[in-house]
């Protein structure tokens, strides 16, 4: 961020002195105290598995200029920070003080501010949106999934004056959580990529998850613009009482401003038309993909890219690690879309992996093998999802299914039932110990699970199987 005095610091984070020193803060903040460098503000998070209170001492050795905490530090702490001339802030929460110095910090951004929701694809698109913009604009991103109410401040704050724009990602585990993230950002342009069944367990159901994702809708700038597919009623009705501009992509003949036609998919890329004018080459994989690029399309063009460059940085876009990211081990051709996944997410890729063509064998088709892990935070609703993802998978033209964890039991016993030739292992390191032998040469394999499956440990079995590595396709 552009270096501001502590005393605004401490204005707008509504904190008080505890120490005031004479550091000068160069603009970058932290909340790692092993990343600190000479004259950063440290923010001391408080969370499940570190309190950055418990790293002061260590965080005045590195040269920080500032300190902001929620808990009072010992009398000998405070004092050693004066005799260090390093300044000490208390607020009442450390994770509402970040917001409170993002969104003051939003107010004197000319940057635009382009934030993307939606229940899947927000990293694909984000990564889409930051390639096309960056061929001739200076901005930045969030890094990784840096979309909850640390890493959307973190990102904020990181925008320089020279900026002319920044792409948000906002995401949500439970309602309100948008809302409050869509106050900080404040954005000109709002991207929605669609809404799935995700987080159930404290969203309910889709009704609720349109509304939550729809939330984000509200705080886009009075000259501002809103930009989502046509392909959910539960959305397009959460944003029916919404005002402003609104611009939406679908397939061809769905009504929307801007329509695909002619998709091709092959091994790892996407050909396709829009509003049967302009075609596009997108190096990745998936239809829904499309979708997302012409959202980023939508973006590129409000800030005022012409056709030739979109197609070039669309040409340029690539894979975002472990989503639907194609790697070479050995024989084996892999999907890995192991980040993330819920019902909707997890049925696309199942429909995408049917119907991928593949490479040619020299002495037999390839078999297309199915490795899938649980689908987590789902609530009272998970095995029967669980299940519809079994009987979905079941009649997909797969030849082998695999599932990973005991929420997938749900679902090897509906394909079981169907006919299917099944495998269910309780977790990755069953699996590991079996898959090995389960596996031909040839195979082309897709994995897909929640994060907190960590299904992309089964990459370093095949490799070690194999004894080779790994190559992005």
């Amino acid at each position: 961020m552009k270096p501001w005095p502590f005393q605004q610091i401490r204005r707008v984070t509504l904190s008080r002195w505890l120490a005031r020193g004479t550091r000068e803060f160069t603009g970058r903040i932290s909340t790692d105290s092993r990343d600190l460098q000479p004259g950063d503000l440290f923010i001391a998070i408080s969370g499940p598995n570190f309190d950055g209170h418990h790293f002061i001492s260590a965080v005045m050795d590195s040269g920080a200029a500032g300190i902001l905490v929620s808990r009072t530090p010992e009398d000998a702490v405070i004092a050693s920070a004066t005799s260090a001339s390093v300044t000490i802030l208390q607020c009442d929460n450390t994770v509402r003080g970040l917001n409170r110095l993002a969104a003051a910090y939003r107010r004197e951004l000319r940057a635009k501010v382009i934030a993307v929701g939606g229940s899947n694809g927000k990293t694909t698109t984000k990564q889409m949106i930051h390639t096309l913009l960056s061929q001739r604009f200076s901005g930045v991103a969030s890094p990784k999934s840096f979309n909850n109410n640390i890493g959307l401040p973190i990102t904020l704050l990181s925008v320089q004056p020279q900026h002319e724009y920044v792409v948000l990602e906002v995401g949500t585990n439970a309602p309100g959580e948008v809302e409050a993230l869509g106050q900080v950002a404040a954005p000109d342009i709002v991207v929605i990529t669609g809404v799935g069944l995700e987080h159930l367990e404290f969203l309910t159901d889709i009704v609720h998850v349109a509304h939550e994702e729809a939330s984000l809708a509200r705080f886009v700038a009075p000259d501002g613009i809103l930009l989502l597919t046509n392909e959910s009623p539960e959305l397009l009705h959460a944003l029916r009482l919404t005002r402003g501009p609104r611009f939406t992509v679908g397939q061809g003949g769905s009504g929307a401003d801007m329509e695909a036609t002619e998709i091709h998919e092959a091994l790892a890329d996407t050909d396709f038309v829009v509003n049967g004018r302009v075609a596009y080459h997108l190096p990745l994989l998936g239809r829904h993909n499309v979708f997302n690029a012409m959202l980023a399309i939508g973006v590129a063009r409000r800030m005022g890219l012409t056709d030739e460059e979109i197609q070039t940085g669309l040409g340029a876009v690539k894979p975002v690690s472990m989503r639907l990211e194609p790697l070479r081990i050995a024989g084996h051709l892999i999907i890995n879309d192991a980040y993330n996944a819920n019902p909707t997410s997890m049925a696309a890729a199942i429909k995408m992996f049917a119907t991928l063509a593949l490479p040619d064998a020299v002495e037999q088709r390839p078999r297309r093998v199915a490795l899938l892990g649980d689908m987590l935070e789902l609530g009272t609703q998970s095995e029967e999802l669980h299940r519809q993802i079994g009987r979905l998978a079941a009649e997909s033209p797969i030849d082998l299914l695999i599932f990973v964890g005991p929420l997938m039991l749900h679902a090897a016993h509906e394909a079981r039932r169907m006919g299917m030739e099944v495998h269910h292992f309780a977790d990755v390191e069953a699996a590991g110990a079996k898959l090995p032998k389960l596996l031909a040469p040839s195979d082309v394999i897709l994995l897909k699970a929640s994060r907190g499956t960590r299904l992309e440990k089964l990459l370093d079995i095949i490799r070690a199987a194999e004894n080779a590595p790994a190559a992005t396709v």
